[in-house]
Order: C-alpha cells, then sequence, then structure tokens
C-alpha cells in the first residue's frame, strides 16, 4: 500500500531525488550501490518521479556520491574504537542499512522535523540507529552528541544538502562542527561556482524550484575558513565508473579534476582541533 506525504518545504522534497536514484539503480544488474531498502521506500511513497527520468548525469552521481561516503563511513569505523556516525540532512537515506548494522558504531539520522515524522513511519528507529529532528544550523544537537558520548569519535556525513544553503550559513556550520568534534571527520559534496554563480542546476533540478546558493571548486579553501579542518579528500565524480558516465564525461571530461570541480566535487576532512569549547 502506498503513502502519500505533502512537504512543507521544497528543500525536503528533494530527498526523493538520491531515493529515487538509488533504488533505481538497485535494481540494475552489478548496480554501483545495491540499496534494496531504498527500492522498497520509493515504492511505497506516492510520487509522480517521472521528472527525474532523464536526468542521466544525476542518475549516475546520486549513487557514485553515496558509494563514495559509505566507503569513507567504512574506512572511519575500521579505525576509531567508539565510532560515531552522523548523517546530516538524511532524508530517506539508507546508509545504516548499507554498512551499519553489525558493526558496533551507532549511526544518528538528523533532519528536518517534517522528513524526520516521515522516517519514522517508514524506517522504524533501533538503538543503534536513532533519530534527531533539528535543523543543521541549530547547535542544541551538537552539545548533546559531545555530552552523550565523550569517549567517542565522530563522522559526519552532509550528503546532497549545503548547496542548498548560502555561504555564510555553510561556514558557520562547518565552524560549530570543528569546534566540538575534534579528531572526527566531516564529509560532504558540493556544487562548484560554476552552478553556483551562472544559476546552473543539476538535471535533477531543472524542473524544481530548490535553488543553488553556495559552491566552491577549491577544497583548499575551506581549509581558510576553518584552520581546524584538514583536507582529506577532493574527488570528482566522473573519475569513478567511468564506463557509466559515457565517453565524454567518464573518459574526457573526467579526466580534467580542476574543470569537473568547477561543477561539483566531493569533499573529506579531518577535524585536527581537540577544542570542544566554542
Amino acid at each position: 500500500m502506498t503513502q502519500s506525504h505533502p512537504f512543507r518545504s521544497i528543500v525536503a522534497e528533494t530527498l526523493l531525488i538520491p531515493l529515487y536514484m538509488r533504488a533505481k539503480e538497485s535494481r540494475r544488474k552489478n548496480p554501483i550501490l545495491y540499496d534494496p531498502t531504498a527500492e522498497r521506500l520509493a515504492e511505497s511513497l506516492d510520487y509522480d518521479y517521472s521528472p527525474f527520468e532523464g536526468a542521466k548525469l544525476s542518475e549516475v552521481g546520486c549513487v557514485v556520491r553515496g558509494w563514495y561516503f559509505d566507503n569513507a563511513v567504512r574506512r572511519f569505523i575500521r579505525s576509531h574504537v567508539h565510532p560515531v556516525v552522523v548523517n546530516v540532512g538524511c532524508g530517506l537515506d539508507t546508509r545504516y542499512q548499507r554498512v551499519g548494522q553489525g558493526t558496533g558504531a551507532t549511526f544518528y539520522d538528523l533532519d528536518l522535523p517534517e522528513v524526520i515524522d516521515l522516517r519514522r513511519r517508514l524506517i522504524p528507529e533501533s538503538p543503534d540507529n536513532p533519530y534527531i529532528a533539528a535543523s543543521l544550523l541549530e547547535t542544541d544537537w551538537m552539545d548533546t552528541l559531545r555530552s552523550r558520548h565523550p569517549e567517542a569519535s565522530f563522522i559526519f556525513v552532509v550528503e546532497g544538502v549545503l548547496m542548498y544553503f548560502y555561504e555564510k550559513q555553510v561556514r558557520a556550520f562547518l565552524h560549530q562542527i570543528a569546534t566540538r568534534f575534534g579528531g572526527g571527520e566531516i564529509w560532504f559534496d558540493v556544487c562548484g561556482t560554476m552552478m553556483s554563480r551562472h544559476g546552473v542546476k543539476p538535471d535533477s533540478l531543472r524542473k524544481h524550484e530548490a535553488q543553488i546558493r553556495s559552491g566552491l571548486c577549491n577544497g583548499h579553501l575551506v581549509e581558510q575558513w576553518e584552520p581546524a579542518l584538514h583536507l582529506l579528500d577532493q574527488a570528482n565524480y566522473m573519475k569513478f565508473f567511468r564506463r557509466r558516465w559515457g565517453f565524454f564525461f567518464g573518459q574526457i571530461l573526467g579526466r580534467i579534476p580542476w574543470l569537473c570541480y568547477r561543477f561539483s566535487s566531493l569533499l573529506g576532512y579531518e577535524i585536527t582541533a581537540n577544542n570542544h569549547s566554542v
């Protein structure tokens, strides 16, 4: 039986894009990302996904991004004694189901209250996968996590989110994380300045009202914003699974990183400071 959910926020509604792309990918033979939970969730919602059809770059990009961040989380869990994973702006992501079960790590999923209400209806919470209803711009949830897990090492994944916020908001968020979670990591994706400055949208958003409000091309710029953050990796999507992108994007454009970064990047940072005060 399907159910409908009228979204109050146009940004919240974008959570259906990666969900649908993961579900579609999961049905392929030899998928980049196998996600049977996403298949079930996409089928359970009464929603017209047809505007996302034909968004070929987003179709591959969403699952490459999920695969990339899954691998970052796996590495972090293997290399830390008390790992805590925080999916910020989680939407209907299923990272806990893909990589978290049985690892001993705690996976928090955080999003706006209307999204968490929907999550709770579709994906019941578990002791290892609790939910937080809050905005990433708030700080109470950060202090709560820090006090709840004083010995833990935290990894934050902010997937498909920060481009909807202004640069000032992004910088404030990164500062609040960096001042509290030394010894951890934060991974996120960004649009490049070619998109943010010229109003260019990903192909999956061209019929959607959501706007790209910030972008950056050089991952080292974040180190200037926040010296506690040390760049671990900046990757362009098209260096991975080249055949799936097609000849031009995979074999030509994907081999020119600086040009790809003008459109999008995948970024990871170590939080080098160990200062829990703001």
